[in-house]
């Protein structure tokens, strides 16, 4: 972390109190260390997609999507897109009570809530408490996003920083392969254990092999759709699906949505924040 992120982390913390702070941020790259906020952080994707790590726990965040950080959390954020555009809101609630849920989540935002981000982010970058109407109106807003926009739960890893080191060996080896037809057989051989070892240590970390395949391939298709420099019958394949049908079938199955469903949700909401982030 550099010295201006620090002296920005420093300033939040010593001013958001009674503050909802803006921070719009277009970039090339994202990689910022563990750190944490003495207040609420909530991160809009407007451009790219995101990988939270929070409290030893690893996250994804896709494009159109948002996170929600606990106060006192500590997390890294870094991007795997070329391009990424974050749209940031640090801020506490008024009742006590609210700070209590220190759960991190992911939402999506709709175009409704996408249209109430850039109203905010266009009175930024502090909104005080001196203007009590518009202060009030952020926090009401926040506290309603997360109750009411779908939340989605991707794990990159499902898994906690204790992960065996076994296992780890075979989530690397996966991830490294995604495109091929990989099996459980080579994944337990790059391991150097058995297959049924492979297979219990996965089931102690609450997932199995076809599971945490499925989901980094959904995850690494969520990035090359946010770059939009493939087509969706060229993701398939290149994430390791034999035919985009099944491709559209395991995406829907983890989403929600289809990909092409998702890919106009992106556009729509590009379209919406094309003057935001610059």
């Amino acid at each position: 972390m550099n010295e201006e992120q620090e002296r920005f982390i420093q300033s939040v913390d010593n001013s958001s109190a009674d503050k909802v702070i803006v921070k719009n941020t277009g970039r090339e790259d994202i990689n910022l260390p563990p750190h944490s906020h003495d207040c609420i952080q909530l991160v809009v994707m407007v451009c790219g997609t995101l990988h939270v790590t929070v409290n030893g726990r690893d996250y994804f965040v896709p494009d159109g999507y948002a996170c929600w950080i606990p106060r006192g959390a500590v997390h890294a954020l870094t991007s795997n897109n070329r391009h990424i555009a974050l749209r940031i809101f640090y801020f506490l609630p008024k009742n006590e009570e609210e700070m209590a849920d220190g759960t991190f989540s992911v939402h999506y935002v709709c175009p409704w809530a996408s249209v109430n981000f850039q109203f905010i982010a266009d009175y930024g970058p502090v909104i005080g408490s001196d203007d009590s109407g518009l202060h009030d109106f952020c926090l009401s807003f926040f506290r309603t996003f997360r109750k009411e926009e779908r939340q989605i739960v991707l794990p990159l890893k499902g898994i906690d920083a204790g992960t065996h080191p076994i296992l780890r060996k075979a989530m690397l080896y996966l991830h490294n392969h995604l495109s091929d037809n990989v099996k459980m057989e080579q994944a337990a051989e790059a391991a150097g254990v058995s297959l049924r070892t492979l297979s219990r240590l996965f089931n102690e970390a609450d997932t199995t092999f076809s599971n945490y395949l499925c989901y980094q391939r959904i995850i690494r298709s969520l990035e090359l759709m946010a770059e939009n420099s493939m087509t969706i019958k060229e993701i398939s394949y290149n994430v390791g699906f034999s035919s985009p049908a099944n491709f559209n079938r395991a995406f829907k199955q983890v989403m929600g949505v289809t990909p092409s469903e998702m890919k106009r949700k992106q556009g729509k909401l590009t379209t919406l924040n094309s003057n935001s982030v610059s």
